[in-house]
């Protein structure tokens, strides 16, 4: 089964795929973006996703509840499986 993730660090964006084993990385130019709230830069990557003709289901896990609420609106107009799976905050040392 093909895996991907996108990886973001500050302007740049990046998908990682892996498949039996190895992993590639591939600029997304299209996700390129200074905004700085993650909440809402994850719907962007939602809706790039969703159009990709291999994707079945985005599933995007955030401890933030905004992001669930932010989703809600796109869940429909993404026409895939949108899946929202809520993550844990661990802090270091606990």
């Amino acid at each position: 089964m093909n895996k991907e993730l996108f990886f973001v660090k500050e302007e740049m964006c990046e998908l990682l795929t892996g498949n039996q084993g190895s992993i590639n990385s591939i600029p997304v130019p299209d996700l390129y973006s200074s905004h700085e709230e993650a909440d809402s830069r994850i719907i962007l990557h939602c809706m790039y996703s969703s159009q990709q003709p291999t994707t079945e289901r985005v599933i995007v896990r955030s401890p933030d509840s905004d992001v669930f609420l932010l989703l809600l609106p796109f869940s429909d107009a993404t026409g895939k499986s949108l899946i929202f799976a809520p993550a844990v905050e661990t802090t270091e040392g606990s």
